[in-house]
Order: C-alpha cells, then structure tokens, then sequence
C-alpha cells in the first residue's frame, strides 16, 4: 500500500509562511524518517551552525523537490498528498524555487483556500461592514485560528471559525460559539474593540486577540514575547495582505 501525506489546510498555508521566514535566518533540512513522515529541521544533530551560503543551497534542494496534488472528494473533504497518487489529485504546487507571491499577488496556499472562502464571503463582508473591520482581515484571522471549521476546538476551549474563549463569547452576545454568524460577528465586534484600544495598529489588536489584551498592556503596549503570539501576527498579517489582492 502507498504512503500518503495528508496535510490540513492551515497546517499548509502555515508551512509556506514558515518556510518565507526561515530562509532569512538558519538551513532548512528534510529528511523522511522510518514511517514515511516528512520531518523538517533547521540543523542536523551534531553539526556546526551552517553558512549562509550552505542555508540557501540547502532551502532551494528542499523546494525543488516539494511536490504538493489536491484532490476534493464528494464530501467537500480535501486532501493533499506529496504525489499524485491517482488521476484525481491536480498539481497545485511544482517546487519552482519561490514561496513568494505569484502574478497578480496569490499565494500558492491560497488557491487552496479558495472555495471554504467563498462558502463565507457574504457572511464576512456583512460583518466587515457592521463592524467597520476590514473583510480581509477577518478572513486572515478565521483562516490562521480555525482553517474555516466552524467546529473546530483549541485544547483550550476556543471554539468555532474565529476561535472565541466562554468568556468572550459571552462578553458578545455569542450563545452557540459553532453557529457560523454568531461566531463571526461576536469575533469581529472583540476585534473592532481591539483596534480601537490600540489606536488601530493592526498587529497589537492582532496580538491582543491571541493573547489577550491584558497581555499587551502588560508588556508596554508591545507584542508580547511569547513565539506563540509573534507566529500567530506574523501569519495572519501575511495572509492579511494576500487576502487584499483576493477582493
């Protein structure tokens, strides 16, 4: 039986922007251990911090050989797979060297993302325009804390597309976290609250959102230094600015 690699659509979108940014700083290694897995790594056990020199050959060896297929089922279910394991799956990703925006600003995971954006376009625009916060950004912030499942639950208890905390929901007006609309609007109506506590600087409302605004209040009206929380801005800006050249 053939191994596949099936990957979650945010776990994906993630790996790119990981990928943009790793390549600023350390060598990216891949290797495939005893069960088929896929395993990433910035340095090999035991060896000296590479060169930069060393860092890119080893990113454009990595890229190059990526492949990514995609194939929908006929339960809207997606999977994504290293190799084309029958007629159905459709290249959606070559390995061509660039993890950068393509012509006319889309991100290969975007195209991706396409349809479970369109399932919630009107319901996001019909926020966007109550609550004075741009589409964009909503879709930035369900696609980074949910991929879009409006069941999806953290280990801490966050529920639905936008991720809401009992405590937030209920400081919302949100009585049913998985039903889509109350979800969306009680999301952005805290995310509105954020950019107005932060003078409408996207990335402390952002950062806010994740962490909690105490947190950011906490540290000086900065980001607070959890890797957790920068990722999570750095992500969600990014798909932000993508999401743009979608509307």
């Amino acid at each position: 039986m053939k191994k596949s690699c099936f990957i979650h659509l945010s776990l994906l979108c993630n790996l790119f922007l990981w990928l943009n940014d790793a390549i600023a700083t350390d060598a990216i290694y891949r290797y495939v251990d005893e069960r088929g897995v896929i395993n990433f790594t910035d340095r090999l056990p035991g060896q000296p911090q590479p060169s930069k020199k060393s860092a890119q050959a080893s990113y454009d060896q990595m890229v190059a050989s990526v492949r990514i297929y995609k194939f929908i089922d006929n339960e809207g279910t997606v999977h994504l797979a290293d190799r084309q394991l029958d007629v159905r799956y459709r290249l959606i990703y070559d390995g061509n060297g660039t993890l950068q925006p393509l012509a006319g600003g889309n991100y290969p995971a975007l195209d991706v993302m396409r349809r479970k954006f369109s399932d919630y376009a009107d319901l996001v625009k019909s926020a966007a325009v109550e609550t004075n916060v741009e589409a964009a950004l909503l879709h930035a912030v369900i696609q980074v804390e949910s991929a879009y499942n409006p069941r999806a639950v953290s280990p801490k208890g966050a529920t639905g597309l936008m991720q809401l905390m009992p405590g937030t929901a209920q400081r919302y007006g949100v009585q049913d976290r998985t039903d889509a609309v109350e979800n969306i609007y009680g999301g952005a109506r805290y995310l509105r609250d954020l950019l107005e506590m932060f003078n409408n600087n996207m990335e402390l409302a952002l950062a806010g959102y994740n962490a909690g605004e105490n947190a950011v209040k906490r540290y000086g009206y900065q980001i607070p230094p959890y890797r957790e929380t920068k990722d999570y801005v750095k992500r969600v800006v990014s798909l932000y600015q993508a999401y743009q050249n979608e509307m």
